[in-house]
């Protein structure tokens, strides 16, 4: 009891240690093709700002993500909407902590581009011209078929 009591600190250093990593890549059944790695997993993240998009029209939805309910904000995911829909999975992830982001151009839920940005901050308009057709994600003819594949109404 007493030596499981003396390795608590060095347990305590792990764990904060491990905290402090950049996000992780699931390495799962997802399929990428060779040479490409999935888009960071969210999923261990707690999600710190509301999903819900209030604006009609297209625009770029950003959500926050942090380590704990009530720490700083870790990652950002930038998602496209269209009146009031949001896409389901971000075309673009910023990691705070390491000033590291990850664009997914064609939102397969793969790595397309990535790299490291000199400040901790990100302009994901910036980015639009490398996403495949987000200038036509509210277009009529495409909405309804994007609808049900590709986008969803939140609550």
């Amino acid at each position: 009891m007493l030596a499981a009591i003396l390795c608590l600190p060095a347990l305590f250093v792990l764990t904060s240690a491990g905290l402090a990593r950049p996000l992780l890549h699931p390495t799962s059944s997802h399929s990428c093709r060779l040479g490409r790695q999935p888009m960071p997993d969210l999923n261990a993240l707690v999600l710190r700002s509301n999903p819900r998009v209030w604006a009609t029209g297209r625009l770029i939805k950003g959500l926050y993500y942090s380590e704990t309910p009530k720490g700083l904000n870790a990652v950002g995911a930038f998602y496209m909407a269209c009146d009031q829909l949001l896409e389901q999975k971000p075309f673009l992830m910023m990691d705070f902590r390491s000033s590291q982001f990850f664009l997914d151009g064609d939102r397969d839920g793969c790595v397309d581009a990535s790299g490291t940005l000199s400040l901790p901050e990100i302009d994901p308009a910036d980015f639009l011209p490398a996403v495949d057709r987000a200038e036509k994600l509210c277009n009529e003819d495409l909405i309804g078929q994007r609808q049900l594949n590709d986008l969803v109404a939140l609550p």
